[in-house]
């Protein structure tokens, strides 16, 4: 063959290899529907299992959400310090035999600590489940949850069934001298929830959706009335736990500083019943007068964004 020839050949084999009977070039768009789940990957019984993990768990769907072209995926929150925000970075809470940690900081960022705090101690570990945000070790089962805010966090020692004080007491110390760049788990951001206190309005009332049960709603709640209702506008002024109810002393935004015309002072306060109940493992809040007085929905929403503006 004249060597002016080959390249001519070489061109048209290639050419030829790279047809198929789909095309020139064979798609690999459509194999995800043909591909299986492979079994998780067996690991010696010598080995620390506390070093090895799901490195992207995949969650399970919640709702009917689709993204659209413009949507952006949040960051988890970096760990925060205690000044952060003015909120206290860890505090404790507890509601009846129950007692946790509320964190100021994503779900993402306080698993990082959790781990090394396993690790500091020496704690001998059995199994690890970032999806589930849960540490067993031989002492325990310390967890970690998404708080009522977007970026707090609830952490939980558990032995037994029974709340592990000592391991709560440690975890408050080493918390709190975590720092700011301890970074984020790319494993663990299916634990963060958005939405979990939403105002809304339903057959013509207005109520907040707390994406916790009453228990811990009521702990939260509590907290958050102490430190924020305490002016001359909003105030605490008793509570009934075994009614699930906050009295609250609340002048409207329109009759303060003298109303629309600034003339003369505030006017009186209007004391309020803020109720809450269960509904599955939600909890919703309502508001009423608790003079007998007709409830306006327009009071009745203003002072449950007061609320809620407390727990975001």
């Amino acid at each position: 063959m004249s060597q002016r020839f080959v390249p001519l050949a070489l061109l048209t084999a290639l050419a030829v290899a790279g047809c198929s009977s789909d095309g020139y070039y064979y798609d690999r768009n459509s194999e995800y529907a043909d591909a299986s789940i492979a079994p998780p990957l067996e690991l010696p019984d010598t080995i620390n299992r506390g070093d090895y993990q799901d490195s992207m768990p995949v969650p399970q769907a919640s709702s009917d959400f689709l993204a659209s072209d413009d949507f952006e995926a949040p960051r988890p929150q970096p760990l925060a310090t205690s000044e952060q925000g003015g909120r206290e970075f860890v505090a404790m809470r507890q509601s009846g035999d129950a007692r946790w940690l509320a964190v100021n900081a994503a779900p993402a960022a306080v698993w990082t600590r959790l781990q090394s705090f396993v690790r500091d101690q020496g704690l001998d570990v059995q199994s690890i489940d970032a999806g589930k945000g849960e540490i067993t070790t031989a002492q325990g089962i310390i967890s970690v949850s998404q708080g009522l805010r977007a970026d707090a966090s609830e952490v939980r020692c558990q032995q037994g069934g029974d709340v592990a004080g000592s391991c709560l007491n440690a975890l408050s110390g080493y918390l709190a001298a975590s720092s700011a760049d301890s970074g984020v788990s790319l494993a663990a951001q299916s634990l963060s929830r958005d939405d979990r206190v939403r105002l809304e309005g339903r057959d013509g009332t207005w109520q907040v959706d707390l994406a916790l049960d009453t228990e811990r709603s009521w702990a939260e709640l509590l907290y958050q009335l102490q430190k924020n209702f305490n002016t001359d506008y909003q105030t605490l002024t008793d509570q009934d736990r075994s009614r699930g109810e906050f009295m609250v002393d609340y002048i409207p935004r329109e009759e303060r500083d003298g109303g629309w015309l600034g003339i003369g002072g505030d006017g009186d306060p209007v004391p309020m019943v803020l109720k809450l109940r269960a509904e599955n493992d939600h909890t919703l809040v309502t508001a009423t007068r608790a003079d007998g007085e007709e409830t306006t929905p327009a009071l009745a929403r203003e002072l449950l964004d007061a609320v809620a503006s407390t727990l975001r």
